[in-house]
């Protein structure tokens, strides 16, 4: 571990103080990799529903993710108010989901073979603070970190663009894809390695809290 991991892991173990600090009934469950996920499927599968986001549940999509055996091989991250689950997040080695869904429009690159793919990030209201996104997220790039992984990527729509890249990911591609199995909507490729996220992380205004734009954009999935 470098000086950058080292840095980095002092501004999100930061995140997740505050957390803990501000929101006293808030915490973070971890699922390692081959884990029961129940908890976490039926969450997401609800919110899908919730959202008429049915192209989310369809046998292609379940298809795609028996091939990659995603759930096996991914770590969830659950985040609880007191007992009731609020928000999930999703950490997945390559091969990344997003490597099938984007293959007409782009194809992984050596230089992400030791990155992490984060999905599947949704909270059940739009009342929670982004504090308590941020220390989810927190959460994730730590255990990322500790496990040798050197960045993260991420394929997201485009409201969720905003959040990612003020945690320091970067558009891969300048423009938006369309993704034929997701509805055809607009979605953006991003990635970073650990120093991209510590500069992010250094700039306060990146991670203001009390943006109300910041505040629309962290409900929605991905």
């Amino acid at each position: 571990m470098d000086i950058t991991d080292l840095h980095l892991k002092d501004y999100l173990q930061g995140f997740q103080e505050t957390l803990k600090n501000q929101q006293a009934d808030y915490r973070v469950a971890i699922l390692e990799a081959g884990s029961d996920a129940g908890e976490f499927e039926r969450f997401i599968n609800r919110q899908f529903r919730l959202r008429l986001q049915h192209y989310m549940l369809t046998s292609r999509a379940r298809a795609l993710e028996t091939r990659l055996a995603i759930t096996s091989r991914s770590t969830h991250f659950l985040l609880y108010q007191r007992d009731q689950l609020i928000a999930v997040l999703r950490a997945t080695p390559a091969p990344f989901e997003w490597a099938s869904l984007a293959q007409h429009h782009v194809s992984p690159t050596v230089a992400l073979a030791r990155h992490v793919e984060f999905s599947r990030l949704i909270t059940h209201s739009q009342q929670h603070r982004p504090v308590s996104i941020n220390g989810l997220l927190a959460t994730a790039a730590e255990w990322a970190i500790d496990r040798g992984y050197q960045g993260v990527t991420a394929l997201c729509r485009s409201p969720q663009r905003q959040l990612f890249q003020r945690f320091g990911l970067t558009p891969i591609a300048s423009h938006a894809m369309h993704i034929e199995q997701r509805a055809r909507g607009d979605y953006w490729l991003l990635s970073a390695e650990w120093r991209q996220i510590l500069m992010a992380l250094d700039q306060p205004v990146n991670m203001n809290v009390h943006q109300p734009e910041y505040r629309d954009v962290h409900n929605r999935q991905y």
